[in-house]
């Protein structure tokens, strides 16, 4: 009964602000190579939706809009971690709402975010389980950890999640640790590329007893050494740039993304020229592309405007996928 009430009021507030926003009139676009694409998804991360804040929402809502123009559809769109600014129940129809509407029938991954359980202020467990609860409602994932995955096309789409009322690192815990350790264990077997997914990046985790420990780090390299690991996160809202986004952490690939509804001028109400920024990953044989898209703008994300050079990479993969998608 809760998750039927929080649902329908969630899409009726979300219904009515998506009156204001209009919508994106730009083109449809498309994976590279449709015809040998077997899997592709897109990445947003730092919505930070506000109650009181109405450009950022309308940026976010348009981004949404855009997502849903990729002809070839999506495997997955996953959301990096505050998703909201700060763990509001308006915060949460106003974002849960709008990917509700916008994006039906989507297969949404979720992650916690810091601002999404009151950025180190609040009740730590009343909003970790609001967070439970909209997930459940809105998205369908029932939750008891803020650590999940899923396998979506035989690959492993795994979330980790912070477990502790912290700002600046994620705490991780042995129960953690020891869950991801079994799922990248099981991963092995599907010879497919593992995603891995988290608000912080890899390095800004503590243990228990608040120590930072590079074992997360140690463990995804370890993986990758001999099979294909894909590392994304948020949080630092760094503007999306090759030479620092998409970067290598001891040999795995680990992919920053900035905050899609960056703003600009007094009170954050300006449309900043980074506004917007996602990606599109898209998965073949022998490669994984990554594809940096303004979503607000429709278009291509440009690394060097003089250049015409565009931001994305290309990893090759150590085992190529076989199977058919």
């Amino acid at each position: 009964m809760r998750s039927f009430f929080l649902r329908v009021l969630a899409v009726l507030v979300a219904g009515a602000a998506l009156l204001t926003v209009g919508f994106n009139t730009h083109g449809n676009y498309d994976v590279r190579e449709p015809e040998s694409c077997k899997l592709n998804y897109a990445v947003i991360s730092d919505t930070h939706i506000e109650g009181n804040n109405t450009t950022r929402y309308k940026v976010f809502a348009k981004c949404l809009q855009d997502v849903t123009r990729n002809r070839s559809g999506h495997d997955a769109v996953v959301f990096l971690g505050d998703n909201t600014m700060n763990g509001q129940h308006i915060e949460n129809m106003l974002f849960h709402g709008s990917v509700n509407r916008i994006m039906r029938n989507e297969t949404i991954l979720p992650v916690m975010g810091n601002h999404d359980i009151g950025n180190g202020n609040g009740d730590y467990e009343k909003l970790q389980n609001r967070w439970y609860d909209y997930t459940k409602a809105m998205f369908g994932r029932e939750l008891s950890h803020p650590y999940y995955y899923q396998v979506i096309d035989g690959c492993y789409f795994i979330v980790l999640g912070m477990e502790a009322h912290l700002v600046y690192e994620m705490m991780m815990t042995q129960e953690q640790f020891a869950w991801l350790e079994g799922v990248l264990n099981e991963a092995k077997d599907s010879g497919k590329p593992v995603f891995v997914f988290s608000h912080y990046p890899s390095d800004e985790v503590i243990d228990e007893e608040g120590n930072s420990t590079d074992r997360l780090v140690d463990m995804l390299a370890e993986y990758n050494k001999t099979n294909d690991l894909f590392y994304f996160c948020g949080h630092t809202h760094m503007p999306l740039y090759l030479f620092w986004s998409f970067h290598s952490n001891n040999g795995y690939p680990e992919i920053y993304l900035p905050r899609i509804t960056e703003l600009s001028g007094e009170n954050d109400n300006e449309v900043y020229k980074k506004t917007g920024d996602g990606v599109e990953v898209e998965v073949y044989s022998d490669h994984v592309l990554v594809r940096g898209r303004d979503f607000y703008r429709g278009e291509w994300r440009v690394d060097d405007e003089e250049t015409g050079e565009l931001c994305e990479k290309t990893y090759t993969l150590k085992n190529p996928i076989v199977s058919a998608k």
